[in-house]
């Protein structure tokens, strides 16, 4: 005959493992869902927000309807999204270029309709040139934060990609200033 303790023990066991295995198929289940969904065709890559290594853009041909890339010398992008967080930490240098970049037009394009895309540009305090609404897609931009220095050709000239680093801070903002 069985003691009471060794029966509580061997109940013990059973529900930890009963627990341990629902918290691994709960996991396997949770990660499943994340790689469908990172793979689907639907999934918006812009959307993914991961700075990092990036293909480079310069070269590539912009096609942003509303701007007349030949009324500048040059004309900086900053695709942008509301829901990311390395765009969220980039506000404070998104307002300062806005606000010291005056002989360069800024065109702030971002993937959320133009009420939210100026709503969340006035809290941080941006005043670009131009604000669009598009896909980020549309412009070949796969992450955001993407700032893009195009040329009146409608050709990126410089790209940066992510959350920058005081370098490269400090290199978009004399791009700007080698502007004419």
């Amino acid at each position: 005959m069985t003691s009471y303790s060794e029966r509580f023990a061997k109940a013990r066991q059973i529900v930890e493992l009963t627990a341990n295995i629902a918290l691994i198929a709960a996991v396997v289940v949770g990660l499943t869902i994340y790689v469908q969904r990172l793979h689907s065709p639907g999934t918006n890559m812009a959307a993914i927000n991961a700075p990092g290594p990036q293909p480079s853009s310069v070269g590539m041909k912009v096609d942003l309807p509303g701007v007349d890339w030949k009324a500048h010398k040059a004309t900086l992008v900053v695709a942008i999204s509301s829901n990311c967080h390395y765009c969220v930490n980039s506000t404070p240098f998104y307002s300062q270029i806005t606000h010291t970049a005056s002989k360069t037009p800024i065109v702030v394009v971002m993937p959320q309709d133009q009420d939210e895309a100026r709503s969340f540009l006035q809290r941080h305090s941006i005043t670009p040139t131009k604000t669009v609404s598009s896909d980020l897609a549309n412009i070949q931009v796969q992450a955001t934060p993407t700032l893009l220095l195009v040329s009146p050709s409608g050709t990126v000239t410089r790209s940066w990609v992510g959350e920058l680093s005081e370098v490269q801070r400090q290199q978009v903002v004399e791009a700007l200033n080698q502007i004419l």
